[in-house]
């Protein structure tokens, strides 16, 4: 039986890796996506399988990550049948992430009011639960949202802000103070920390982190017109411009201190929505060199992986050699989530066209493994290329000329009609053809009409197996004396004159190689 992550949202705050991310009801999705966003959206989307992500290596439905996928592709639109995929898994699945019973998991039941509230269903009555009411009754007096539990108190920043968020939307009595609470979470420099305690509610700036300001941000715009929240909002629009590194990459907190896809586009969708969209395009830069493209992935095992997004470098090259693993899988969806809606930000500095290639092949046959070449023009002057095959024999990367033409040698891939792509620097440039490839081993089925015939004599080979259509050279006497073609049914046929040499004699029937052959055996007699 799967088993579902009970802690949620806060079984994955600890590493900040888990982030909440920054989404906005469906009434404001924006639609304008860029190609960046969709091939992201269309990976995440293609993980989800009945309305989950499972998690593989520890084996559990990740309901924290799931509904990060709900609120990212909501967030971007025109993916209405997966989002209600993934509300209805969650209305049908609820108690085990928001707790039954004793146990009641506060940054998780904010989470799944701000998810249903998205995906356009009543958040008074899902899957049986008011998750309003059920949001309300984990605020405390001092509006703090607080877990029920055996396993301990874990709620935290990101908790606080989908309560704030969803309980500001249902227009709740608790959202006041909840907000308020939220607030005090500010540290004085205008970052946000990640934890809180009941009785402590001062932090010193070390304690601020990029994922909870920007969560917090999000939860808090709503509520822009509040003279607290606004003065709230400048102080944290300002420490995260100042977190931006030179390459224009975010960290996030502990055990996240380095450059990373997750913590920087959190902070891209933050800024996006403040206002500062220099900022924002340029950590959408960052993202976008790490997004995979099927020019990046040229040769690597990433093949076929189009769209995701890598936590950092190192993720990267790994996976480039070991492709994206059980083991590995998570980190890829949980960089990828926050990159969906981060990537509408994407400014290409360069960019190209959608262009179809004219990709031009050997119009015959070629044996598996023999060297081919092929041309792709249409290419822009200098531009990058990745040609590859599906089985993967051929990857390779390469430049256009001055004149946008590309001339590729490959080596044929394995038998059978073989598409070949080739692939531009930007997406939606690309072009294919086949190749009609053929085993470089076959024995045909060679006979003559007769096994002896008088010298000067003629006699008949035929043979069968070939290709249909083949390139035939048929050999006698030490030298080939027909070079013809297969007829479609892959059979030939040929008469020929013997010669005045008597005894045993041999006529091969040869296709496209010479290890592809039938040979005859006769006898000539005076």
């Amino acid at each position: 039986m799967k088993k579902s992550l009970r802690r949620g949202l806060v079984a994955t705050a600890a590493t900040a890796l888990g982030a909440g991310l920054l989404a906005v009801p469906a009434a404001q999705a924006d639609t304008s996506r860029t190609p960046q966003t969709v091939n992201a959206a269309d990976w995440l989307s293609g993980q989800v399988v009945d309305g989950v992500l499972y998690n593989e290596q520890f084996d559990f439905v990740d309901w924290g990550l799931t509904l990060d996928t709900l609120l990212a592709l909501d967030a971007v639109g025109g993916y209405n049948a997966k989002v209600a995929d993934i509300a209805d898994a969650l209305a049908e699945d609820l108690g085990s992430y928001i707790g039954t019973g004793e146990e009641k998991y506060a940054g998780s039941t904010a989470k799944a009011l701000v998810a249903a509230q998205a995906a356009d269903r009543n958040a008074a009555d899902f899957g049986g639960t008011d998750l309003v009411g059920a949001t309300e009754a984990r605020v405390d007096g001092t509006g703090r949202l607080a877990d029920e539990s055996a396993f301990g108190n874990f709620a935290n920043v990101f908790g606080q802000a989908f309560a704030v968020k969803g309980l500001h939307a249902a227009d709740s009595g608790e959202a006041p103070a909840a907000t308020t609470f939220l607030l005090q979470q500010q540290c004085a420099d205008g970052g946000f920390r990640l934890d809180f305690t009941a009785t402590d509610t001062s932090c010193s700036g070390d304690d601020a982190q990029t994922d909870s300001t920007a969560i917090a941000v999000d939860a808090l715009l709503p509520q822009s017109g509040t003279p607290a929240v606004a003065t709230a909002l400048a102080e944290a629009e300002a420490w995260l411009v100042s977190q931006q590194g030179d390459d224009k990459s975010f960290s996030g907190g502990p055990g996240t201190e380095t450059a990373n896809t997750n913590s920087t586009a959190v902070a891209a969708v933050a800024l996006e929505k403040l206002g500062e969209e220099q900022a924002a395009a340029d950590a959408a830069a960052w993202i976008a060199q790490r997004q995979v493209t099927a020019y990046s992935a040229c040769g690597t095992e990433l093949d076929g992986q189009f769209g995701a997004v890598g936590y950092d470098d190192a993720a990267i090259a790994t996976a480039e050699d070991d492709g994206i693993e059980v083991e590995t899988a998570d980190q890829w969806r949980r960089a990828t989530a926050p990159a969906i809606t981060a990537l509408q930000s994407y400014d290409d500095p360069s960019p190209l066209p959608k262009k179809t290639f004219e990709v031009t092949a050997p119009s015959g046959y070629v044996a598996a493994g023999a060297p081919v070449a092929l041309t792709a023009s249409g290419l822009a002057p200098g531009e990058r290329y990745c040609v590859y095959s599906v089985d993967g024999s051929i990857a390779k990367a390469g430049k256009a000329n001055t004149s946008g033409v590309a001339t590729i040698s490959a080596t044929a891939p394995s038998p059978g009609v073989r598409p070949v792509y080739v692939y531009g620097e930007r997406d939606a440039r690309q072009g294919e053809a086949s190749l009609r490839v053929l085993t470089t081993t076959k024995r045909f089925v060679a006979t003559t009409n007769v096994k002896t015939v008088k010298r000067n004599g003629r006699i008949r080979v035929s043979a069968r197996g070939l290709a249909p259509s083949e390139p035939v050279r048929i050999g006698y006497g030490g030298t080939y004396i027909k070079t013809t073609n297969a007829r479609t049914d892959g059979t030939i046929d040929y008469t020929f004159g013997v010669g005045s040499s008597t005894g045993k004699k041999n006529v091969y029937v040869r296709g496209i190689v010479n290890t592809r052959q039938g040979i005859a055996s006769f006898t000539v007699v005076k």
